[in-house]
């Protein structure tokens, strides 16, 4: 694993660090690449059940890199720099940094963020796209695109109307108004604030928690809840019948109902 990005597994968990502490963790071309490929890698892996999404240092994700946004960078910004874009960023220019918000969603095991500091741009985004997401008392949330004069991009604007009240969405992506770690959780944008510096090990338990369920039952609703927000009742009804009869043959279905006749606590194995 490159030295931006740390990867590790423990009790089921796989642990995603972002590390550029220099930088707040922001976000590069490259940094945004390698997440990429490794969501794809995990998405097969079955020993990894669910994954903690977390930053090193002060920040959990302060945005996209200063120096690309202003043009300065050796990789091309559309508008802002000279030098050439290739095929791919011209169709997307943000490329691999909003595939990573896709991906934090289609990787198809929950995702739980660990959030301190800054939480800003498209790091709002990535922690936006988690299933849950605990904070501690200093992070700070701002979809700060227009504060820069770009308008919001990486599914900033689907996933804040998602998750906030509309009219909440509509201030942050106008105003670029920065919330406290009291405002966020008022607002809904976070899931629980805990003690200063716990919030990976608030985010690991609950992570663990759901890595020692019936994974693959867990990993369908997941999937379920989501399509949800595009479908009518009828759809979900019939996707659900398919999943549960999907669940029903594997192993921790059998677990699960024989230890509710024998009324004891299941030993699932994630088959």
């Amino acid at each position: 694993m490159a030295e931006h990005l740390l990867f590790s597994v423990e009790d089921g968990v796989g642990i995603i660090t972002l590390n550029r502490p220099d930088r707040l963790n922001a976000v590069t071309w490259d940094l945004a690449r390698d997440l990429v490929e490794l969501l794809r890698e995990i998405r097969t892996r079955d020993e990894v059940r669910t994954l903690v999404l977390t930053g090193s240092g002060r920040a959990f994700c302060s945005g996209g890199d200063a120096e690309w946004l202003a043009g300065s960078a050796e990789r091309g910004m559309p508008g802002l720099s000279d030098a050439p874009l290739e095929r791919y960023q011209r169709k997307t220019p943000a490329g691999p940094i909003a595939e990573l918000v896709r991906m934090i969603v289609e990787v198809e095991k929950p995702v739980i963020a660990a959030l301190h500091g800054p939480v800003m741009g498209v790091g709002l985004a990535f922690a936006l796209a988690c299933d849950r997401r605990f904070a501690d008392p200093t992070t700070r949330m701002c979809a700060a695109m227009v504060r820069l004069g770009f308008a919001p991009d990486c599914g900033v604007t689907w996933l804040l109307a998602h998750v906030v009240r509309l009219p909440t969405a509509l201030m942050m992506v106008t105003t670029g108004r920065i919330l406290e770690s009291d405002a966020c959780l008022r607002e809904g944008l976070v899931d629980e604030v805990v003690e200063p510096g716990q919030d990976l090990a608030a985010a690991l338990a609950y992570a663990k928690e759901l890595a020692h369920g019936p994974s693959v039952a867990i990993d369908l609703a997941r999937r379920f809840v989501w399509k949800s927000l595009t479908a009518t009742l009828d759809e979900m009804l019939d996707y659900e019948a398919v999943a549960s009869t999907m669940s029903a043959h594997t192993e921790d279905a059998r677990e699960g109902t024989r230890a509710f006749v024998e009324k004891r606590k299941p030993e699932f194995k994630g088959r």
